[in-house]
Order: C-alpha cells, then structure tokens, then sequence
C-alpha cells in the first residue's frame, strides 16, 4: 500500500476535487484506493459526493471505537471514502497516529489535507510516503504552496511534487517554468480549467467518470499512469469525441 499526501498552502486551490478525481482515474486504471478526508475543522469530500451525514467516520477510527475498514463508505460511483464527522464537537480529534490506522489499509490511500501549516497538517504529512502540493498558477498561491513545501522538506519529505491546478493558460498566470523554480519541487501535473468540473461537482460525481472526454478528465488520466507507472494514450478523436459528449 502507498499513502499519497494532498495538501496546499493555502485553501480554495480545489484540493478536494483533485483528491476525488485523482481516486477516479486511479480506478480506470483498475487501481483501487481509498480517499480519507483529513479535514477535521471543514470536511468536504462528503459534501463534494453527496454522502449523506455517516455514523462511521475517521474521528471514530482515531479514537478507536470501530475498525479502520468497517469506516469506509462505498459510493455508488465506485470510490471508496473514510469521511470525518461534520459535527463541531469531533473537529479536535488526534491525528499523531493515524499511519498506525491507514497501514491496515490495502491500495493507495489519497489523504485529503486541511490547507496551510497547522498541526494536523504535519500529522498527515508524518502519515505520507508522497506528497502532492496542490496550487493555482498564481503568485499568492504558489507563495503559499513555497510554505508548505518547505515543511514537507524540513519533515524529511522526500519525495513531493507540484500539481498547478485550474490552468488556463493564458498570459496572466504563471507558467510552469516558473512555478518550478520558485518551488524548487518538480511539476508533477498540470490540470485543465474546465468548467465540466462545476457540472460533475453539482451532480456528486468525479468529472473523470462524467465527461471522459474532457479536458481535466484527460489530465487527472495522464497524472494516474505518471504515478502507476502506466502508459496513458487519449481516445482517437478526442476534439470529436468532446463535441459529441457535450452535455449542457
């Protein structure tokens, strides 16, 4: 089993929805894996999936109440989810721990960080054997991803990589070129802007099992064979392809 850190240095660079369609594309590829939502104070994964309020969460995990497995919800879409408790009063749960619980589970676990540099954030990078540092290609972003970057080196974070989300390119954002050096950190993936992202997000899907065709879809495919170690070729035709799966 692998744990794959996501984090970012600061919050709103989609995160979470890297997280849930990282888990899907992984699933193409036939690749199981578990999304664990670490976010105590501000859970979203199950807000993102449309899972409904769960009694069986990651706080009743940590404070050992139930099994690691029997926590896990089976979406109707196919992914596999570790929640955490919407409830106020469970947002102070310990995470010192938590390699001890992800260890007895089997695939990739994606752990879906809160943003920033806080305590629980270092307990979710000490968990990882990857880090992915999730930013936007603009110059308060990538200051802040620079942030915790450095954290994850000074925790003897070996091997991180930068995912530059929400790329238009276009002249106003920074290319990847210049994220890299500012981050001294290799680019592992750049994700699309695509506005099919919105859409699956308002239906509780992952974009990568909604619009296959889409451009994000094809990106998140591309970073799925990069971290398996599988070769990726997009579907012939693909512009046709998009034209003909177009949904309003």
């Amino acid at each position: 089993m692998s744990i794959i850190g996501v984090v970012s240095g600061k919050g709103g660079v989609g995160k979470t929805t890297f997280s849930i369609n990282l888990a899907a594309a992984l699933k193409e590829f036939g690749q199981e894996s578990v999304i664990v939502d670490v976010d105590l104070n501000n859970p979203n994964i199950a807000l993102h999936l449309g899972i409904p309020n769960m009694h069986l969460t990651l706080q009743e995990v940590l404070s050992e109440e139930v099994k690691v497995h029997h926590s896990i919800f089976h979406h109707p879409v196919g992914l596999k989810v570790i929640p955490s408790s919407l409830s106020m009063s469970n947002a102070t749960a310990d995470l010192s721990n938590l390699r001890k619980y992800l260890t007895q589970l089997e695939g990739i676990v994606i752990l879906d960080s809160p943003p920033g540099l806080n305590e629980n954030v270092i307990s979710v990078l000490d968990a990882s054997d990857s880090v992915i540092v999730v930013t936007n290609p603009e110059i308060s972003a990538v200051t802040d991803a620079l942030k915790v970057i450095k954290l994850a080196k000074d925790l003897r974070k070996d091997n991180i990589g930068v995912v530059i989300n929400r790329v238009r390119n276009d002249v106003y954002e920074l290319n990847s070129d210049e994220i890299e050096l500012m981050c001294e950190t290799p680019i592992v993936s750049r994700i699309s802007e695509d506005s099919n992202i919105r859409k699956a997000s308002f239906e509780n899907v992952p974009v990568v099992l909604r619009n296959p065709y889409s451009l994000s879809t094809v990106d998140f495919m591309y970073l799925a064979a990069r971290l398996l170690r599988k070769e990726y070729e997009p579907p012939n035709f693909l512009a046709l392809r998009r034209l003909l799966s177009f949904r309003g």
